[in-house]
């Protein structure tokens, strides 16, 4: 089990935040011991293996509340199939570096609230406001820290983007996609997933990792029907305090 002081929080939500990352190895009783030791913070935030139903129980007698479950896939890189009536679409699109202005332009995007179904989002005591000012940050922050963020092009007009990192032994993480607020709905989220796991490919990339929540049916469906697999599965539960104990 991993204890993070997810002290960025208070700078992104304005609360100060703990995340215990559960391991399905971990006993019931090591859990409660751990979280014993804790504390508490104003946000507490469990992630629990999707098989651990004695978790899952102990948690909500905590007044824990399920927020979401958050799938990571694979995708092995050797096989990138696209449903045949948006191939040709996808193959027209393009994917360059982002410029100073095109950072703009994509947090001017996230403030119209192109991610609507995380955790935070979902959470009636976050604001729109702060949901979207926390992926602005985790983008920058992201940015700041070497990782290159694409734009990806379609008739020459930025339709979306994306952003991974390069993990150990040639496998690719996939951080952050998103399409722009004008081409929702319009199957521009496959250009996306595509141009993010062709980009990695191109670079010699030997797999792809993908994350995606419960709440985002949509994108799910994109990614399965683009040849990625389940990996794993788990289950978000949350707690809001008044204050630290």
């Amino acid at each position: 089990m991993k204890v993070v002081d997810a002290a960025w929080e208070k700078r992104n939500l304005g609360v100060s935040c703990y995340e215990f990352h559960i391991d399905h190895k971990d006993s019931l009783e090591e859990v409660k011991e751990i979280c014993k030791k804790a504390g508490e913070r104003q946000y507490m935030v469990v992630r629990i293996p999707s098989n651990r139903s004695d978790l899952v129980s102990f948690f909500q007698k905590e007044g824990y509340e399920f927020m979401e479950s958050a799938f990571t896939l694979e995708h092995k890189l050797n096989d990138i199939t696209m449903p045949p009536r948006l191939l040709s679409i996808c193959r027209k699109c393009a994917w360059e570096k982002m410029t100073k202005n095109d950072m703009q332009i994509l947090s001017r995007e996230i403030y119209k609230n192109i991610f609507q179904t995380d955790r935070i989002s979902v959470d009636p005591e976050f604001t729109r406001e702060q949901a979207a000012r926390r992926y602005d940050l985790w983008a920058k922050d992201l940015i700041r820290k070497g990782h290159i963020p694409y734009k990806v092009m379609f008739a020459g007009e930025p339709v979306g983007f994306f952003l991974n990192r390069e993990m150990d032994d040639g496998i690719y993480d996939g951080l952050l996609a998103g399409t722009y607020s004008g081409f929702e709905g319009t199957g521009m989220g496959y250009c996306i997933q595509y141009a993010g796991i062709w980009s990695a490919k191109e670079k010699g990339a030997r797999g792809y990792i993908g994350h995606i929540s419960g709440n985002n049916p949509s994108v799910l469906k994109i990614l399965l029907s683009i040849g990625f697999q389940m990996k794993e599965i788990a289950y978000i539960f949350i707690k809001h305090s008044k204050g630290e104990i």
